[in-house]
């Protein structure tokens, strides 16, 4: 009888601290994964970059030094037409509609807006490659200091 009563203790302490270990793992994911909020401040802040490049390249706009400038292969129309789709689609991560995706999901869509800004000023501006690197530690920072 002692050792049935020595296998039930043991059992009813490893289940205790299975659940416990489960509970703090949960957390530790949590607390790794971005709020809803801070997925929409750093979208915020990709949106940002995203108008300063456009209103730089957008050839009716006026702009006394613009960092951002067009190549010779540049179509002025189609790039700013195509930072206008970024906006409004990093625009989405700021509605409650985004709140109901998981995680993953936002971290994806939000990666997928960012490749294509990046391409767009590589190919886009003159010395692309230099200024998509800028953009991605500025951006890199504020991901870190947000999320």
């Amino acid at each position: 009888m002692d050792v049935m009563s020595v296998v039930f203790v043991g059992g009813l302490v490893t289940y205790f601290m299975y659940l416990n270990i489960n509970k703090v793992t949960q957390n530790l994911e949590e607390t790794k994964k971005g709020s809803f909020e801070s997925y929409a401040t750093f979208s915020a802040k990709i949106q940002e970059y995203i108008r300063a490049v456009k209103k730089d390249l957008d050839d009716d706009i006026d702009c006394d030094a613009p960092k951002y400038c067009n190549n010779e292969t540049c179509d002025s129309k189609k790039v700013t037409k195509e930072l206008a789709d970024l906006i409004r689609k990093s625009s989405f991560y700021e509605t409650m509609l985004a709140k109901r995706k998981d995680p993953k999901e936002v971290e994806a869509g939000l990666m997928k807006i960012l490749t294509q800004f990046d391409e767009i000023v590589r190919s886009n501006c003159i010395d692309g490659d230099i200024l998509a690197d800028e953009l991605q530690d500025m951006l890199a920072v504020d991901y870190q200091r947000i999320i």
